[in-house]
């Protein structure tokens, strides 16, 4: 008999594939949202997988790519922790 975390993960799958999402996405292209509209976790993690996540991101923390991508390798991907630490 599966599993409660098995069934859990099925279930997510099948939603996913009803939206129309890749019911497989790997690890980092569900940090990000693929549709600018969707909000969550999408907003809480950084990602650099399509150019314009690159943007919205220095955009709204107001910094360089250079910058934002030295406080994603100090602090991991928590918007929250690089928030912070930009702002000193």
């Amino acid at each position: 008999m599966p599993s409660r975390v098995d069934r859990f993960n099925v279930i997510q799958r099948l939603a996913a594939a009803e939206r129309g999402a890749n019911p497989y996405p790997s690890i980092l292209e569900s940090n990000m949202a693929g549709d600018p509209k969707e909000t969550g976790a999408d907003r809480r993690l950084l990602s650099f997988e399509q150019d314009r996540e690159v943007r919205d991101w220095t955009k709204s923390l107001g910094c360089t790519e250079e910058q934002l991508r030295a406080a994603v390798r100090t602090l991991g991907n928590s918007a929250e922790k690089v928030r912070e630490y930009l702002k000193k």
